[in-house]
């Protein structure tokens, strides 16, 4: 079996190789129950050699379409002969336990679980609202190929939307190819997503939308992950600016204050 996980970055170099190298263990852990994980990152900055240096396959990309570089990453890792496509953030960790036993290969695997990390908290949230979900997606190859691995329209900030959507468009018309869900959370603390900037959509409306409890952070990822990694982003986390800026390029949210932007969770 073989999973590829699709991460496109851009800035933020500390947090990104940090969440690289977790991945990066992810992928350790996965051989030894017997899957072939790899990493591919698209960017066009020093995310690059940061990405090679930990041994991940690269595709170089400028930040202009953030829907174009999921695409490509996805095109990768098809054309590399991925059963699974996982598209991930540069900001997440993710418990390797969550890709074990995956699903019938007619399933795709979600969760609600989802938690931001600020510098002194973490929200635990519960993302669902209908067809909505946290993810990590698990997409297997079948429900992708059709689209060339490029499901997401090229300009989308909204990636997971855009890619479901052009499952969707393309499953329509192939008898028996149509999304189902393998909704499977371990603990509320499997999928993180540390907030550095530059973001997609601001910790305030996350929070606000999907709130269940807060956590102190670190003492509560040292009970699910490395302590040497949780050192780490601690030390990121406690540099980081408390009101990061917006990438350029992206929109508010229509009714809401300019900080608040469209994206996907994380």
């Amino acid at each position: 079996m073989t999973l590829w996980f699709v991460t496109p970055a851009w800035k933020r170099y500390e947090m990104t190789a940090l969440c690289l190298e977790q991945r990066q263990r992810v992928i350790a852990e996965l051989a030894k129950h017997d899957i072939e994980a790899y990493q591919v990152v698209i960017a066009d900055d020093e995310n690059l050699d940061i990405a090679r240096a930990l041994g991940c396959a690269t595709v170089e990309r400028n930040n202009e379409m953030v829907g174009r570089k999921f695409n490509d990453g996805m095109e990768y890792a098809g054309t590399h002969g991925a059963q699974w496509v996982v598209p991930i953030g540069s900001d997440s960790w993710i418990d390797p336990a969550y890709f074990l036993d995956l699903p019938d290969l007619r399933y795709t695997r979600t969760s609600t679980a989802y938690c931001t990390v600020t510098a002194d908290s973490l929200a635990e949230l519960k993302v669902a609202s209908g067809d909505y979900s946290a993810g990590p997606f698990v997409f297997h190859r079948r429900l992708l190929k059709h689209s060339g691995f490029r499901p997401s329209a090229e300009d989308s900030d909204m990636v997971d939307t855009s890619i479901l959507k052009g499952i969707r468009k393309y499953a329509h018309t192939r008898r028996g190819l149509k999304l189902r869900w393998d909704m499977h959370t371990l603990h509320p603390f499997q999928y993180i997503g540390f907030r550095v900037a530059p973001m997609m959509t601001s910790n305030e409306y996350l929070v606000k939308r999907w709130l269940v409890r807060k956590h102190e952070p670190w003492t509560t990822l040292a009970k699910h992950y490395p302590l040497d990694l949780v050192l780490r982003a601690r030390e990121i986390m406690q540099n980081e600016p408390t009101e990061p800026l917006a990438p350029s390029g992206l929109r508010p949210i229509r009714g809401q204050r300019r900080n608040r932007l469209v994206g996907r969770p994380g």
